[in-house]
């Protein structure tokens, strides 16, 4: 039996011992899970930890939602553990979206919870030279499929019977204009950061019309271009906007989402400034 199926079922276990002690518990990796108040709206954020992810976090915080903030190693997550100090409201829970266990697991513990919303923010761009025609790898293919197009869906099918438990019944993936055929017409640069966004949008797309019988909606959403690690790493010459700038026109653009709004788009994607993406 390996040795990371062994700590899971440690950790499941370490769970339901823990979960009659107080408003919170101290989990095995030292984060602290937090009793979710239930007149309060519910927001789950992949990728928490940083950039966009965790400026969604603070706003959420900020503005009396109950936050469930993922990411894949709390107890390096600092700037996450001291918002977590700062605001009650906020759960840090340990979920890699390439992880089917770890994605289960906190499904499963979340299960009877309702979650308004579900934010499927965490990405990445991998190495740029190993996307490049002529140096395609096709380990780095896997991977950052697996993270940006693949992750999302799975997230999604966990988390949407508590989705549909809420009142918004919204699940919202993070998209990029990168992902757009028309926007990226004449550039060859990130070959699969650009196809696993243009993936997640068909995926998203189809999505939506799985999750009409439970009455939950699936939305793309696009941050704009913003000074994170991921747009330092790509070497674009560009300033982007701030995370926080970004972050306050998602959560406008998310809370105007609605059945009409994804009508009249025709599934395309929001950016975080109101205007849609071209295909």
């Amino acid at each position: 039996m390996k040795d990371g199926y062994v700590l899971k079922v440690l950790k499941i276990s370490l769970f339901f011992c823990l979960i009659s002690f107080g408003n919170y518990s101290v989990l095995a990796d030292g984060h602290q899970s937090k009793t979710l108040e239930l007149v309060k709206p519910t927001v789950l954020i992949t990728g928490s930890n940083r950039g966009i992810g965790f400026a969604l976090v603070k706003n959420y915080a900020a503005n009396g939602w109950n936050v469930i903030a993922t990411c894949r190693n709390p107890s390096k997550a600092e700037d996450l553990n001291q918002l977590s100090n700062q605001y009650s409201s906020i759960s840090i829970e340990e979920m890699d979206v390439t992880d089917i266990a770890e994605i289960q697991y906190l499904a499963e513990k979340y299960k009877n919870q309702s979650i308004d919303i579900l934010i499927n923010n965490a990405g990445i761009l991998g190495n740029i030279e190993n996307q490049s025609f002529g140096n395609l790898d096709q380990a780095l293919f896997e991977k950052v499929m697996a993270v940006n197009a693949l992750g999302p869906l799975k997230v999604a099918e966990a988390f949407a019977d508590s989705v549909a438990l809420s009142e918004q019944k919204k699940i919202v993936s993070m998209t990029s204009g990168l992902g757009s055929m028309q926007i990226t017409l004449n550039s060859d640069a990130f070959y699969y950061y650009r196809m696993s966004k243009a993936a997640l949008n068909m995926g998203v797309l189809a999505m939506n019309v799985s999750l009409k019988p439970k009455g939950v909606i699936s939305a793309l959403i696009a941050p704009g271009m913003v000074e994170t690690q991921l747009l330092r790493d790509s070497g674009y010459p560009r300033v982007g906007i701030t995370t926080d700038e970004s972050a306050a026109g998602l959560v406008k653009v998310i809370d105007e989402i609605s059945n009409e709004t994804i009508k009249k788009n025709r599934g395309k994607s929001t950016n975080y400034n109101g205007m849609v993406i071209p295909w």
